[in-house]
C-alpha cells in the first residue's frame, strides 16, 4: 500500500496561507487519499483484482484460528474473552444472573457455540431455537427474523422494491447524464489542479 505524502511535487500543507491555494491543496490531498485507498476498498468487496468475494469465517474457524491480539477487535467473545470480562459484558447487556451462570458454565465446558446460542435465546426472549448457530452472519439473519416478526430480511441480491423500480426508471437517464457530467468535471478539475501547481512551480 502506498504511503500518504503531503509533500507531493514539493508542496506541503504549510505552504497554504489562504485563498484558492488552500482549496486546491485540500483537493489535491483528497485526490491522493482516493488514489491510495480506493483500490483497496474496491478489492475487498470483489470489484477489482481477482473479483473474489471473500466469504467471512464460520464460527468454528473464528474459534479455532487467529485469536485476537492487543488492539484487535475480532474473534468470538465466548472463546476469546476472559470469563470475568465476559460476565461484565453480559451484565451490561442485561442478561439475567441465572442466564449468565448458564452461559459461563457452557464456556467453561468449551461449548462456545452453545453459549452463543444460549445468549441468543436470552436476549431475544426465545425459549428454544429451532436452528443451530454456525456462522456470525446466521446470528444476524436469525436476529433480524425474530426482531422483524418472522419476516425474512432482504439481501443485496434481491430485486429492488416496486417503488424503487418506478423511481429508478424515471430517473435513469437523468442519473446517467449527471454521472457522466460529474466524471467529466472531475477529470477537468484534476487537469486544472495539475496545471495550476505546475505553473506555480515554474
Amino acid at each position: 500500500m502506498k504511503s500518504l505524502s503531503l509533500n507531493n511535487n514539493n508542496r506541503s500543507a504549510t505552504q497554504c496561507s489562504n485563498g484558492p491555494k488552500c482549496f486546491f491543496l485540500f483537493l489535491d490531498i483528497l485526490f491522493i487519499l482516493y488514489q491510495t485507498y480506493a483500490y483497496s476498498v474496491r478489492h475487498m468487496f470483489g470489484k477489482e483484482g481477482k473479483r473474489t468475494d471473500y466469504t467471512p469465517y464460520s464460527c468454528m474457524k473464528v474459534i479455532l484460528s487467529n485469536p485476537p491480539s492487543q488492539g484487535d477487535h475480532h474473534g468470538c467473545p465466548f472463546r476469546h474473552s476472559d470469563p470475568e470480562l465476559l460476565k461484565q459484558k453480559l451484565q451490561f447487556y442485561k442478561v439475567s444472573p441465572s442466564g449468565i451462570t448458564q452461559i459461563l458454565e457452557l464456556v467453561k465446558g468449551m461449548h462456545f457455540q452453545l453459549a452463543c446460542q444460549k445468549y441468543f435465546e436470552l436476549t431475544h426472549n426465545v425459549s428454544d431455537t429451532t436452528f443451530s448457530l454456525n456462522h456470525p452472519n446466521q446470528y444476524f439473519i436469525e436476529s433480524q427474523k425474530v426482531l422483524g416478526g418472522g419476516k425474512d430480511i432482504k439481501r443485496e441480491t434481491d430485486t429492488p422494491h416496486r417503488s424503487q423500480e418506478s423511481s429508478a426508471t424515471r430517473g435513469t437517464s437523468a442519473a446517467g447524464e449527471s454521472a457522466a457530467n460529474a466524471s467529466q468535471g472531475l477529470e477537468e478539475k484534476t487537469e486544472e489542479l495539475d496545471s495550476f501547481f505546475q505553473d506555480e512551480d515554474a
